[in-house]
Parts: C-alpha cells; sequence; structure tokens
C-alpha cells in the first residue's frame, strides 16, 4: 500500500489530461479486489486500519480521474497550480452571455407544459452544452500541454459552469421522466377502473 504515488501512478495511467476510461475501470476493479479490507480481516488492527485508507484512496483516485473536472485540476495540482475558485473568476464576456442564454433556455423549458416538446428542447439545450464541454476539455488540454497554467486556470473555471449546466439538465430532464411516467401511470388507472353500470 503506497500512499505516496500520485492518482496517475496509482492506477496505471499516464500523466496526462486524455485518459483510456476502459483502462482506468480494469485497473479500479483489480486495485479494489487486491486491497478490499475483507482481504485484511486476519490481519493486525493497524494493517486493517491502513487497507480501509488505502481503499478510500483508491475510490477518491478513481472519482477524481473519472471526472474531466477533477482531473483537469488535479494535473495542475501535480504542478504546483491551484484553481482558487473564490478568486478564480471568468472574464471571458462571450462566454458569460452564453451560460445566461443557456439559463434562459433551461427556464424557459421548465415552464412548458407539453411534455413533448419539453424534452425535444431538453435534449437539444443538452446537445449544445456537451458540445461546449468538449470543446473546453480541447481548450484546456492545449493549455496543459503548452504549459500555460494561467488559461488552463480560467478554462476550468469553464468546466465547472458547464458541468453544473449539464447536472441542473439532468436533474430537469429526470424531473420531465416523472412527470411522464405519471401522467401515463394516471391515464393507465382511469382505463383500468370498472365502468359505472358496465
Amino acid at each position: 500500500m503506497d500512499f505516496t504515488q500520485n492518482y496517475f501512478e496509482l492506477l496505471d495511467l499516464p500523466q496526462q489530461y486524455e485518459i483510456d476510461k476502459k483502462r482506468l475501470s480494469e485497473h479500479y476493479r483489480r486495485l479494489q479486489r487486491e486491497f478490499h479490507p475483507d482481504r485484511f480481516a486476519n490481519q493486525s488492527s493497524n494493517e486493517q486500519r491502513l487497507a480501509v485508507q488505502f481503499a478510500s484512496y483508491i475510490n477518491a483516485a478513481y472519482q477524481c480521474l473519472g471526472s474531466a473536472v477533477l482531473r483537469a485540476e488535479y494535473l495542475l495540482e501535480l504542478v504546483g497550480e491551484v484553481v482558487d475558485h473564490q478568486t478564480t473568476t471568468v472574464s471571458d464576456g462571450a462566454f458569460l452571455m452564453l451560460q445566461m442564454q443557456w439559463r434562459e433556455s433551461l427556464t424557459e423549458i421548465t415552464a412548458i407544459n407539453d411534455m413533448d416538446a419539453a424534452q425535444d428542447q431538453l435534449e437539444e439545450l443538452e446537445e449544445t452544452v456537451q458540445q461546449a464541454m468538449k470543446q473546453s476539455q480541447i481548450d484546456f488540454e492545449q493549455c496543459y500541454v503548452q504549459e500555460d497554467y494561467d488559461a488552463a486556470k480560467d478554462v476550468i473555471v469553464k468546466l465547472h459552469f458547464i458541468d453544473k449546466m449539464l447536472q441542473d439538465i439532468e436533474n430537469r430532464a429526470a424531473s420531465l421522466f416523472d412527470s411522464i411516467s405519471d401522467h401515463y401511470g394516471f391515464i393507465a388507472n382511469l382505463r383500468a377502473r370498472p365502468v359505472p353500470g358496465a
């Protein structure tokens, strides 16, 4: 159990932004099996404690590298650059306007009573935001490779905004799905009721 390894070393991945997600999952599952705390049940209390801590370290590494946003932040941390979310803000006016447009679109979709139309517009908005996420990931990788860490920090702030937007869209989609399920469940119940006088 080597706690001195960084997340990339631990999961046997090259220290770079683009990673092989399949390889990440494979090495994660292997480490989970190898260092599962149950395998140390007959060891000393100290060994058991270390096994629990190392299992937590493995999980943290997997969660970090599996996230495009967290992975970007971690790469900067490894070169001594830390993103201060309290002071780092987006100075890109065009991106701020775009973010406002996305928020307005989501608000408008939320107010739509036609569930089919709402679903169509929500999927269109999600595709637009996903494209912005992909482009920002490309931008970060270029900044990181060129060691332009200040620019990379700006991109990370954008990535956080975009990631939050995608989460809000996902939440709205889940809410919409629940509404559709309730709607059709209500209709099914109506149809299942006996017809008076029948």
